[in-house]
């Protein structure tokens, strides 16, 4: 939708997929509960699928990427846990779903503070056991901050893993330039933005649009602005801004605070996130052996490419093994 002459639509496209998948999940038994989470952003939506019958049964919160709908969740993990008895809850945070395209409220690299109100009231559900986060995605990289930081959870897969956004900006020279001026004095700063932002400019027009699409859609989710100029097609005002907030982006510290069961997994060939899988479980340095692995998922067994969209079900079967000797 963005990068084309119709970008204002994107909220009524956003709106069709959502009703569908609404309409979709009231025919579910056992039935769908929905709650409204408080949170420093306003009411973030949580839905809970509770498992087939009675007592406490192991729980997975999911945790969607950065333009996941809650109907791909179904493929990450909905459907398989609820075949394996585990209830199943998902939230829509920070840039996501309703809360990017309908309130514009971008994503935030304080992550825990989205969790830890989302898991206190899973608990809340009669049903709940022990508790695992699973971050697809972009999740895979966020989740990592609060697995470090909540307090409650048994385990966590990120899948797949990253742990760095700003090094994953193809862009690697502004991104160098945009850190240096980091705490530099005003003046400086504004003088290098200002030479920032005028270069981009001249670069916008001579852009290809499947280029302009890309930064619309991969900077819509961190600025208003950048969503409002994508609506309206407008070039990217304030392209050293976006670069600046995408540093925030970086958890390798929040790797090394990580302290429960952890599973990384890792795709053969991934378009986006490369070695990092590999280069953040190094950081796992006070995860247990025995309880941390890195799930290498190839081309081999329909699971390449980044969050496996051939063979979605393969890492599920692994994931979902791996967590019943975590959480039973």
């Amino acid at each position: 939708m963005l990068g084309t002459s119709n970008g204002g639509r994107e909220e009524q496209a956003y709106q069709v997929t959502q009703d569908r998948w609404s309409a979709a999940i009231d025919t579910f038994t056992p039935a769908v509960r929905r709650g409204q989470v408080p949170s420093q952003w306003g009411p973030l939506p949580v839905y809970f699928f509770p498992a087939r019958g009675s007592g406490k049964k192991p729980t997975v919160i999911i945790s969607s990427g950065s333009d996941g709908q809650n109907v791909e969740s179904m493929q990450f993990g909905v459907t398989a846990g609820l075949e394996r008895g585990y209830n199943v809850a998902l939230y829509e945070g920070p840039g996501q779903m309703s809360l990017l395209f309908k309130r514009g409220i971008p994503f935030t690299p304080d992550w825990d503070k989205v969790v830890a109100p989302v898991l206190s009231w899973v608990r809340k559900q009669p049903e709940v056991g022990k508790v695992a986060l699973v971050g697809v995605s972009f999740g895979g990289m966020l989740c990592a901050n609060a697995a470090a930081k909540v307090k409650g959870l048994s385990a966590v897969v990120l899948e797949p893993a990253a742990y760095s956004m700003p090094k994953m900006w193809t862009d690697s020279e502004t991104v160098e330039v945009v850190s240096k001026t980091q705490g530099a004095p005003a003046p400086e700063k504004e003088k290098v933005q200002a030479e920032v932002n005028e270069g981009f400019l001249k670069r916008w027009s001579g852009m290809p649009r499947t280029q302009q699409f890309v930064l619309y859609k991969r900077g819509e989710i961190f600025s208003r602005q950048v969503q409002e100029e994508a609506r309206a097609g407008k070039p990217i005002s304030d392209y050293y801004a976006l670069v600046e907030q995408m540093l925030k982006f970086d958890f390798e510290a929040d790797y090394k605070q990580i302290r429960i069961p952890t599973m990384l997994t890792a795709n053969q060939g991934d378009e986006f996130f490369g070695d990092q899988p590999r280069q953040a479980f190094d950081f796992l340095t006070n995860v247990p052996a025995s309880q941390k692995v890195l799930l290498n998922l190839t081309a081999a067994q329909g699971a390449s490419l980044h969050d496996q969209p051939i063979g979605p079900q393969v890492a599920q079967e692994y994931i979902f093994d791996w967590l019943d000797d975590m959480l039973r």
